[in-house]
C-alpha cells in the first residue's frame, strides 16, 4: 500500500488508518480532516484550507462521503442489493451514468493494458479463495467454470447506457471502483469551493493542491517491509511530492492465500490469460496519474504485464507515471519511468 505523510506527520493508511478515525480541527488554520469507514477500509479527506466557514466546510465534507456511500451501494459486489450485481444476475440492463462510465473506463484500461486488466476475472478469484468474505447469496452466483472471462463478453451501448453480459460473465469492480469514487468526491469538492485538499482511500490517493503552494509527500512503502511505527526509515522506501495528481500502489502486502501448509503464497493479481492468479511475488509498481480510477486500474494491470512492459507502457502514455519495486535480493531494487523523477523528494 502506501504510506501518506503530510504536515510533517506520518499517517498510514491500510493497516494502521484505525488510529485515524473521526474528526479533528484546525480552527487558526482553517483546516478540517475526517475518517470514516468505507469501501472495506478507512477512507480520510483532509482540508488545509478553506475560505467559508467552518460549518459549511464540515457540511460539505459530509456530504462528500454520503457521494462515496451512495456509490458504494452501487458498484460494490459485497452488496446484495448493489446496481453492479443486479447487471451481474441480469445479464442484460440499462444502468446508471456512474456504473456504465466506470464500466466503461474499466474496459478501457483493459484494451490499453492488452487485457492484463480485467474485471471480469472473478471466477478465477472465486476459484482459488479471495472472497471468503462475500454474502453467500453472491458467491452462488458467481460462475464456477472460468468461460466467462474476457473482454469479449462484455458489450456497451453508450446511446442506450445498455450494458450486456455474455457467456455468463460476471463483474467485480474492486480493481477500480475505490479510485472511480475517490475521483467523484475530488470533484464534489472543488465543485463546492473547497480546492485545497487530499482524499485517501486505504492508499488510493487524490492530492489536490497544498495551501501557500505546497506539495502534498507520500511514501511509498517497502512491499518487503512489516509495518513499524518506531523505525519508519525501513517501512518507507522514498517520498514522493505532488499536487492535483493522484497515485496507487499494486503489490502483494496482505491480500494472499496461502496454500498446501504455507508452501505456497498466490497473489490477488489475476493473469487473464492463463486463467489463473500469480505466485505471491514482493515487488510492487506504484502509479502516478492524472486520475486515481486510472492509477487505481493501471498499478493492477501493470503488476499483471510485469516491469519491463509496464515501464514500456508508461512511456507510451500521458499524465501517467510508474515505480517499480523489486524485491529479489538483500536491497530493493527500484525502476522508475521517464518523468517519475520530477516527483520524488531529493531528486
Amino acid at each position: 500500500m502506501v504510506t501518506i505523510i503530510t504536515m510533517r506527520k506520518l499517517f498510514y493508511s491500510a493497516l494502521a488508518t484505525v488510529v485515524l478515525t473521526g474528526c479533528s480541527f484546525s480552527f487558526g488554520n482553517a483546516e478540517y480532516s475526517r475518517t470514516d469507514a468505507l469501501m472495506g477500509t478507512f477512507v480520510q479527506v483532509k482540508t488545509v484550507c478553506y475560505q467559508g466557514s467552518y460549518r459549511d466546510l464540515v457540511s460539505i465534507v459530509a456530504d462528500s462521503f454520503e457521494l462515496a456511500r451512495q456509490l458504494e451501494k452501487k458498484l460494490s459486489i459485497f452488496n446484495p442489493d448493489s446496481e453492479i450485481n443486479a447487471l451481474n444476475d441480469e445479464k442484460n440492463k440499462k444502468v446508471s451514468d456512474e456504473l456504465f462510465e466506470v464500466i466503461k473506463e474499466a474496459k478501457d484500461i483493459g484494451n490499453i493494458t492488452n487485457g492484463e486488466f480485467d474485471i471480469t476475472v472473478a471466477p478465477i478469484l472465486k476459484k482459488q479463495g479471495f472472497y471468503e468474505d462475500m454474502p453467500d447469496k453472491v458467491l452462488r452466483g458467481i460462475p464456477d467454470n472460468s468461460d466467462s472471462v474476457g473482454w469479449k463478453n462484455v458489450l456497451l451501448y453508450p446511446e442506450k447506457k445498455e450494458i450486456v453480459l455474455l457467456n455468463g460473465a460476471w463483474l467485480d469492480l474492486s480493481g477500480i471502483s475505490k479510485g472511480y469514487i475517490v475521483d467523484k468526491m475530488s470533484e464534489f469538492l472543488q465543485k463546492k469551493g473547497v480546492f485545497d485538499f487530499l482524499i485517501n482511500a486505504g492508499g488510493d490517493i487524490y492530492c489536490a493542491k497544498h495551501k501557500r503552494d505546497r506539495d502534498w509527500s507520500i511514501g511509498v512503502r517497502n512491499p518487503r517491509s512489516k509495518l513499524n511505527m518506531e523505525r519508519t526509515s525501513q517501512y518507507v522506501l522514498l517520498q514522493l511530492d505532488m499536487a492535483n495528481m493522484a497515485v496507487a500502489t499494486s503489490g502483494d502486502y496482505e491480500n494472499v492465500i496461502i496454500e498446501n501448509k504455507g508452501k505456497k503464497l498466490l497473489s490477488h493479481i489475476v493473469d487473464p490469460d492463463i486463467k489463473k492468479t500469480l505466485p505471491e511475488m514482493p515487488s510492487s509498481v506504484t502509479v502516478i496519474a492524472d486520475a486515481c480510477f486510472k492509477a487505481d486500474a493501471l498499478a493492477t494491470g501493470m503488476m499483471a504485464i510485469g516491469k519491463e512492459k509496464a515501464l514500456e507502457l508508461a512511456r507510451s502514455l500521458e499524465n501517467v507515471e510508474i515505480i517499480f519495486v523489486e524485491n529479489s535480493g538483500a536491497e530493493p531494487d527500484l525502476s522508475f519511468s521517464g518523468g517519475a523523477s520530477k516527483y520524488i523528494k531529493g531528486k
